[in-house]
């Protein structure tokens, strides 16, 4: 019989895998194809169990070091051969070698005490758990200090310890809990909070706006940044609706001021229609009686006069009730003008209208709050100044808002390619700062390699111009117990430095 090809053989084993609908899987596929090639079934290698084996053996020594370097190129080779010579040449080593017994400490010793060392490590460990927990819950408090104190004494005995940790466990699965349902509960406040303002305020778009920022500043989890986002959005929320109290307050006594002069008005405008109709019936009366033509003028005269001054007083009643309509539609727009410049008021008081980026103010109180941050965390800080740098040329292709459009593009460029919790600042026309918490300098400074590849291979795309923006940087990591004021002229040093080497280059400072 001719031997088969390979490709017939696989093709009877698709054949055989579907005819007995069996899945394609590795396994089935080669057990398949050595009954149809007439093979031995072949053992799988269990190369990832005997990896974690290779990563068990002792390598204190040279030689016991040399044959578990062995041992593990025989698994990566998959060679049964190699990997047996490896395991008898590991075994013989205590055959030809005098190794240096150590005593080991024996079972009821390490079970029975503890080391100091690592008392000491576990009584610092609940110390900061404790100081973490505050002073509300006095019971923790107290058991936590026991612990402490217990863990301090000379040798501790590891069983007792055992049954106080396992204790100390419990309870403090239980504060766990707690404290999630206090989250959960204060969440649900601010929820109801902001719920209850929205419906006050509904016919007011700066009111929901800031409710939106502040839902939005709740949704992720509560960092202590996020926690000062929070504060500052509530904050303005509360503010906004303080103002629009105060503003229906005046607007309702203002209201009130209007009918009172319109009453006044009306009553004025009954009380000479009255007089008239009087003057009206004392006339008729005196028509009917009188026989003389000249009493009849004079009753006729004084009837004129009275209607003549009803239709004075009527039309002044008129234009002050037009005055006064005049003036409440000008106090509204009024209010309605204050209330949108003080929104544009509230947006531009911490970032800059240009590009969005906190401005100086904003800037300052974020560098300030970091810095004591990761003061307090003892977590790195680090902080850049940039400058975009463009020819004049193509700046004045771009028109006379060619320099805004530039750093927009910056900044949105920053802002794609930085964290959640990283801030973009603009301290003058030129300059951009950011602000990388919980960031080394090595880690900031290739994540300014990426912003200039990123600026290179996206331009500034304006009208028919295509214009790409190139980049200095000065990036310094704040130092221990160093002012957010001086970070930042360490870092405009380093960006001086750098545009003194030629631009387009980043500095470490």
């Amino acid at each position: 019989m001719p031997p088969r090809s390979p490709a017939e053989i696989a093709r009877q084993t698709l054949q055989l895998l579907a005819k007995r609908h069996l899945h394609p899987t590795p396994e089935n596929y080669q057990a398949t194809y050595e009954e149809v090639a007439n093979l031995l079934p072949q053992e799988a290698f269990p190369q990832r169990r005997l990896r974690h084996i290779a990563t068990l053996l002792p390598s204190q020594t040279p030689r016991q070091a040399q044959r578990t370097q062995a041992f593990a190129q025989a698994v990566e080779a998959k060679d049964w051969l190699q990997l047996q010579t490896a395991i008898v040449e590991y075994a013989q080593l205590e055959l030809t070698s005098q190794p240096h017994i150590t005593a080991l400490p024996s079972i009821p010793q390490v079970l029975d005490t503890l080391s100091p060392g690592l008392a000491e490590a576990l009584a610092r460990l609940i110390e900061n758990t404790v100081a973490v927990l505050g002073t509300e819950d006095a019971r923790t408090r107290d058991i936590s200090l026991q612990l402490v104190d217990f863990l301090r004494q000379s040798a501790p005995d590891a069983y007792a310890l055992e049954q106080m940790l396992t204790n100390y466990s419990l309870r403090m699965s239980f504060v766990g809990q707690e404290q999630a349902q206090r989250t959960h509960n204060i969440q649900q406040l601010l929820h109801m909070t902001i719920e209850h303002l929205c419906q006050l305020g509904a016919q007011d778009p700066p009111l929901l706006a800031q409710a939106d920022k502040l839902r939005e500043a709740m949704a992720p989890a509560w960092t202590s940044t996020q926690l000062g986002h929070i504060q500052y959005h509530l904050k303005s929320l509360l503010f906004r609706h303080l103002e629009l109290h105060t503003s229906t307050q005046e607007a309702h006594e203002r209201i009130k001021d209007l009918l009172a002069q319109y009453a006044h008005h009306m009553a004025e405008l009954s009380t000479h229609s009255e007089q008239h109709q009087h003057q009206l019936e004392d006339c008729a009366t005196h028509i009917e009686q009188t026989q003389h033509l000249g009493e009849l003028a004079q009753l006729f005269e004084a009837v004129v006069a009275s209607g003549n001054r009803l239709a004075r007083d009527s039309c002044h009643a008129v234009a002050a009730l037009q005055d006064l309509r005049e003036q409440a539609q000008a106090q509204e727009a009024q209010i309605h003008q204050l209330s949108a410049h003080l929104q544009r008021m509230q947006d531009t008081s911490r970032h800059d209208v240009c590009t969005g980026a906190l401005n100086t103010q904003g800037l300052q109180e974020t560098l300030l709050a970091e810095t004591q941050r990761s003061q307090q965390l003892r977590t790195a800080l680090s902080v850049g100044v940039l400058q975009m740098e463009l020819s004049a040329q193509t700046l004045h292709a771009l028109g006379p808002d060619g320099h805004d459009l530039a750093l927009r593009h910056l900044t949105q460029v920053a802002r794609n390619l930085l964290r959640p919790q990283d801030e973009v600042g603009r301290t003058t026309d030129q300059h951009l700062v950011l602000l990388l918490p919980a960031c080394s300098a090595s880690q900031a400074s290739q994540m300014l390699a990426r912003m200039q590849q990123e600026l290179a291979l996206r331009p500034l795309l304006h009208g028919d111009v295509m214009a790409t923006i190139g980049l200095s940087a000065g990036l310094v990591e704040q130092l221990p117990h160093e002012t957010a004021q001086h970070t930042l002229e360490r870092a405009a040093r380093a960006l001086r430095q750098a545009l003194r080497m030629g631009g387009h280059k980043v500095v470490l400072g």
